[in-house]
């Protein structure tokens, strides 16, 4: 099951940090689950990981909280 994440962020900041991004060829989207992914490498053991992709629980599917 995906889920949603919500953040509140400075209007300007957010169009500044968007602008810049662009011009980089990504997204704040992008780099936001990138920060994630690593974020669930540095947090999550590694034998859970590793039980979560052989059990096919959610493994690698997007998730969104």
């Amino acid at each position: 099951m995906d889920k949603n994440i919500t953040m509140e962020f400075p209007a300007k900041k957010l169009e500044a940090l968007s602008h810049f991004l662009k011009k980089k060829d990504t997204t704040i989207e992008a780099e936001m689950g990138y920060a994630l992914a690593r974020l669930y490498e540095k947090t999550v053991p590694p034998t859970v990981r590793e039980f979560l992709e052989d059990t096919g629980s959610d493994g690698d599917s997007p998730q969104n909280f």
